[in-house]
């Protein structure tokens, strides 16, 4: 009888293990989306801040890392707290970038690393035109990591029930 229970509470435990394997894998798709979609609303507030108040890029993400909808761009407040210090702004960017990537891809990362060094060192026109290529890409690789998130996300998540059963099934 003991060992029966046992039995019951290993399987329980191998189902829950599996399940929540898959639930993790589905939600690392939805948080690199919400990233990028900061990421994207960060850029864009960038282009606006520089373009209306000709304010240099240091003030002008210590005026981005306030705002609420931009709490998933985990980088900008790095960056703002190391340009208080007194870190060169693109050395701060490259260093938040760096730390604070979050669920970003490599590829994300690398697109909003050539801004720093776009940023504040060149006329703004150039500034403005690459920050609007990188708000290109970065709707590109958005409009793909929704495709992958609404497409794999439910696969992550029938995937884990469904191989917990299996290992249940194997081990009876």
């Amino acid at each position: 009888m003991m060992a029966m229970v046992v039995k019951i509470l290993g399987m329980a435990l191998l189902m829950c293990c599996t399940v929540s394997i898959g639930c993790s894998l589905a939600a690392a798709l939805g948080k690199r989306v919400n990233q990028l979609e900061a990421c994207l609303s960060a850029v864009s507030g960038l282009e606006g801040e520089l373009s209306c108040t000709l304010s240099p890029p240091d003030q002008a993400v210590q005026r981005l890392e306030t705002r609420e909808s931009l709490a998933q761009a985990i980088f900008l407040p790095a960056c703002a707290s190391l340009c208080r210090q007194g870190v060169p702004f693109p050395e701060a960017w490259a260093k938040s970038l760096k730390f604070q990537k979050g669920d970003l891809l490599p590829e994300d990362i690398s697109l909003l690393s050539s801004l720093g060094e776009v940023l504040g060192q060149c006329p703004l026109e150039e500034q403005l035109a690459q920050l609007a290529g990188v708000r290109t890409q970065l709707d590109l690789q958005l409009q793909s990591a929704r495709k992958k998130r609404d497409g794999y996300a439910k696969l992550y998540r029938s995937m884990g029930v469904l191989s917990g059963a299996f290992l249940i099934v194997v081990l009876l």
